[in-house]
Formats: structure tokens, C-alpha cells, sequence
């Protein structure tokens, strides 16, 4: 498998300096395009809010044609450079995040909850225990509805980086820049940190750098899982330099960032530890430094146990979106002959009317789905025990679990939580797991395109429909190859 790795691509078209090839210049004139549409969203709405914020039926329209060209050309390009990985990708990626720091909010209004609770907590207010102090924030008026009267659900280290915000004052652009300008930097030495620890995997750069997923719902539209992702890759490349206590560090920054990342774990605790007793010993000791790393990000916030539970029963009571859980929930209830409700209804109504008719369907099938995801997962992790000297299985491994807890046993799903997965599959990545990632990019993104749509255009529900129903297909594309035969050779 050692060919889907690392296998630099030779020859006059990789060097420094010369012509960008085909593939690149498509991925760089669809970033470019994708970047130019949030920008023509802001002219068009005249303000940089997403959620309750617009465009005409023409405007939305025209926007929603140009980037579906944009992306299509971006995740087109992507395509061709993980066939084909450029050995040198370093200016490539470099130019990427040039330019998609430059993209407004356009696919998600998350942005501005970051704005909104790192202001906050960097005046002193507790963000955590109560919602009801969120009011106080200079950017609560560019909090989505359906968000406004929730905690923050954030963990310490993706708040205290959120903080600088408190200096922009209530203005976006100020926050935007300020934010930008903050996180840019870890992201900056981390990939050039990756470039040179890594240098003979190609794959690694173009699974991960060259993503669209990464440009747009990273640096684009700022998701604060692009810092976890930042601390998975230092923490992985510390360990393959057998710095491991710092490699657990960093990984305990990413999980205290956002608690999905816990399921990075299995690489943290497998690479590296050939013994049984090795693999035993790790499981204390990693819990150990994040316990530790947990008390002291914490310490600056604690307001009791609410400080943990109420984050917690936040996201518990949140409604399934963009999952196989929500769409089975809403086929029972229309086979049911329940109404659907208007793509114009006020998000709370929707919410409250979904959680009351939906419930009992969802509880049966995301039962059913994490036993499945259970089932799955204590295979993988029986496969890399088998194989603890196996670095391709260790890392696929964990790639596929990840995958599998936020496509199947997750009751949300947004395309960013996906980031997590991509610096184990930039270790290895077969053939069929390539062929879903480029589906998966492709469509988890586009999803989003709505939001350049007015409310009553009939491209939205149609566009919904398409690729909620893509998204489930992609989800159990190819699901024999990828979770049954994991570790039976057939990768």
C-alpha cells in the first residue's frame, strides 16, 4: 500500500517555480471563485451575517450557478492532485490559504457565535454554566436565532483562542481580521512544520493542504475544528519524532478544543507501542495528561460542575441534522402523514415542531446506529491490534473510526466535523476510501449552498432534497469495502 503513500510524483512539472499543471490551475480558479462568491453575498445582502440574512431571488440565484462552477472546478482539481500528488506542495498550499483568507462568512453563520462567546469570556462572563448572560455580548445581534439562547458548547482552548475578539468591540470585520490574524499563525508553522517532518508523503499534503474541505470550512469559513485539526498534525508528527508526552499534549489541546476529537485516540495510543504492556501503560497516562491539560484550561472558567454538564446537555438536546438519524425520522413521520415544514418557517417553531413529532423515531434509530458503529469499531481496533507494527493499519484505522462515529452514530453532522479524519488518511488511504472522500467533499460542502439562496426560491427545498439524499448515499457508499473488509487484506 506503500504506493497510495508516498509516492512523490518526479519530473519538471513539481518544481519550485515552474507552470502550475492542469489539475492546479482548476483548483486555484475554483478557490478564487468560491472566495469572489462571499464576497458578492456581502454586496448582495449588504451585511456579513448568514442565518436570517439573504440574498434576492436573482441575486441568490446567480450567486448559487457561480459557486457550483467554483466548487465543482476546486474539488475537480483536488481530484486530479490525489491522483497524482505534486511532491513539492508547499507553494500550492500556501496560496490556497492566501486565498481563501480572504473568504467571508457565506456557508455558515458559526463564525459569529465564536465572535459572540470569545468576546464575552474575554470580559470575565461565564459562557458555559448559563446562556442567559449571551445578550451582553457586543456580537449578539449576529448570533443565528436558533443559537441565541444557548451555551457555549465549545471547549476552553477553542475559547481562549476565540478571545481576541473581546478587542474588536461588536465589529465583524475588526473580529474577522483580528481572529484571522491569530490563528494563521499555528496554522502557518504547522504546516510548514508538516512540509518538512513529512516531506516523503505527498499524499499527506494533498489529502490534507490541498482539501477543499480544509480551504473552505477551515481558513474560509473559520470553524474553530481547523485548530483542532492543527493540534492533531503537530501531535503527529511530535510522535513520529518520539517526542510522545508532547504528542499527547497536543492531541489533549485538540479533544479540550472539541470533544469529537477524542476519537483521534486509538492512533495516540497505538503508534508507537509494538507491546502489549506498552499499550497498556499508554491508556492511564494519555487520560492522565488530559485530565491535567483539562484542569488547566479549565481552571480560568470553572463555575462549578455546570461549567461541564451544561455544554454537555446542550449539545444532548440539540435535534439530529444532516444524518441518517434526522432523514429516517422525517420519512416515518411523512409515511406517517405528517406535513413537512415551510422552508421559510421561524427556525425555533420548526425545531420545537420536529422534536415533538420525531422523537421516538429518532431514539430507536440512533440506538440502532451507534450499536452498529460499535460493532465496526471494535473490529477496527481488533484488526490494529493484530497489526501494532503496521503503521498504514493504525492510521487507517483510526481514520475509519473517526469516520464512522460522525456518519453513523453522530446524531449532527456539518461537513468541518470531517477535518478530524483527514491526518490519518493523508497516512493512508486506499483506493476505495479516495474514491468517498472525493464524494464526500463534494457534496457535504454544496449542502451549504443554500444559504446564498432566498428563502422562497424553489431551488431550496429542491437543492435540500438532492443532497440530504446524496449525503445518506455517500454515507453508506462502498460499505463493505470500507468497515467489513478493514483488515482482511482487500483494502
Amino acid at each position: 500500500m506503500s504506493e497510495l503513500r508516498d509516492a512523490p510524483v518526479s519530473g519538471p512539472r513539481a518544481g519550485a517555480g515552474l507552470p502550475l499543471r492542469r489539475d492546479e490551475r482548476r483548483w486555484i480558479l475554483g478557490l478564487a471563485l468560491v472566495t469572489a462568491c462571499s464576497w458578492g453575498r456581502w454586496l448582495s445582502t449588504g451585511s456579513l451575517k448568514v442565518d436570517e440574512n439573504y440574498p434576492s431571488a436573482a441575486a441568490g440565484s446567480l450567486l448559487f450557478v457561480a459557486l457550483l462552477v467554483g466548487y465543482g472546478l476546486l474539488v475537480l482539481g483536488w481530484g486530479g492532485l490525489l491522483e497524482r500528488p505534486p511532491d513539492r506542495p508547499r507553494r500550492l498550499a500556501f496560496l490556497g490559504l492566501g486565498v481563501a483568507g480572504l473568504m467571508l462568512p457565506m456557508l455558515s453563520n458559526d463564525v459569529f457565535s465564536v465572535f459572540a462567546y470569545g468576546a464575552l469570556a474575554g470580559t470575565g462572563h461565564d459562557v458555559y454554566a448559563t446562556a442567559g448572560g449571551l445578550g451582553q455580548s457586543p456580537f449578539f445581534t449576529w448570533v443565528g436565532d436558533r443559537w441565541s439562547e444557548k451555551v457555549c458548547v465549545y471547549g476552553p482552548t477553542s475559547l481562549i483562542a476565540a478571545m481576541p475578539a473581546a478587542l474588536a468591540r461588536g465589529n465583524p470585520w475588526t473580529a474577522l481580521v483580528l481572529l484571522r490574524a491569530v490563528w494563521f499563525v499555528p496554522v502557518v508553522l504547522v504546516m510548514e512544520l508538516s512540509f518538512r517532518s513529512l516531506r516523503g508523503r505527498p499524499l499527506f499534503h494533498a489529502m490534507l493542504w490541498l482539501n477543499p474541505l480544509w480551504l473552505v470550512e477551515g481558513p474560509g469559513q473559520m470553524h474553530a475544528d481547523m485548530l483542532g485539526l492543527v493540534a492533531i498534525v503537530t501531535g503527529v508528527v511530535l510522535q513520529r519524532r518520539g517526542a510522545v508526552k508532547a504528542a499527547w499534549a497536543s492531541f489533549s489541546v485538540a479533544v479540550l478544543g472539541k470533544y469529537s476529537f477524542v476519537f483521534c485516540g486509538p492512533w495516540f495510543w497505538l503508534f508507537g507501542a509494538v507491546t502489549a504492556r506498552q499499550r497498556l501503560l499508554r491508556v492511564p497516562a494519555i487520560a492522565a495528561v488530559l485530565v491535567g491539560m483539562g484542569v488547566l484550561f479549565y481552571l480560568p472558567f470553572w463555575r462549578g460542575p455546570a461549567t461541564l454538564v451544561e455544554p454537555v446537555r446542550a449539545l444532548a438536546g440539540m435535534n439530529p441534522g444532516g444524518t441518517l438519524t434526522e432523514v429516517l425520522g422525517e420519512v416515518v413521520h411523512v409515511l406517517r402523514g405528517g406535513a413537512v415544514p415551510r422552508p421559510d418557517a421561524p427556525v425555533r417553531e420548526a425545531v420545537e415542531l420536529q422534536r415533538s413529532t420525531h422523537a421516538a423515531t429518532w431514539l430507536v434509530v440512533s440506538l440502532v446506529l451507534r450499536v452498529i458503529t460499535l460493532v465496526l469499531g471494535a473490529r477496527v481496533v481488533r484488526a490494529m491490534l493484530r497489526r501494532p507494527d503496521d503503521e498504514d493499519t493504525i492510521a487507517l484505522g483510526t481514520g475509519v473510526i473517526v469516520v464512522a462515529v460522525l456518519t453513523l452514530a453522530s446524531h449532527r453532522f456539518q461537513a468541518w466535523y470531517l477535518l478530524a479524519a483527514l491526518p490519518f488518511f493523508g497516512q493512508c488511504c486506499p483506493p476505495v476510501w479516495r474514491r468517498w472522500w472525493i464524494a464526500v467533499v463534494a457534496v457535504s460542502v454544496s449542502m451549504d449552498f443554500i444559504h446564498v439562496l432566498a428563502r422562497t426560491t424553489f431551488l431550496l427545498p429542491a437543492w435540500g432534497v438532492l443532497t440530504t439524499t446524496a449525503l445518506m448515499v455517500v454515507f453508506l457508499m462502498s460499505f463493505r469495502a470500507r468497515y467489513l473488509d478493514f483488515g482482511a487484506g482487500t483494502r
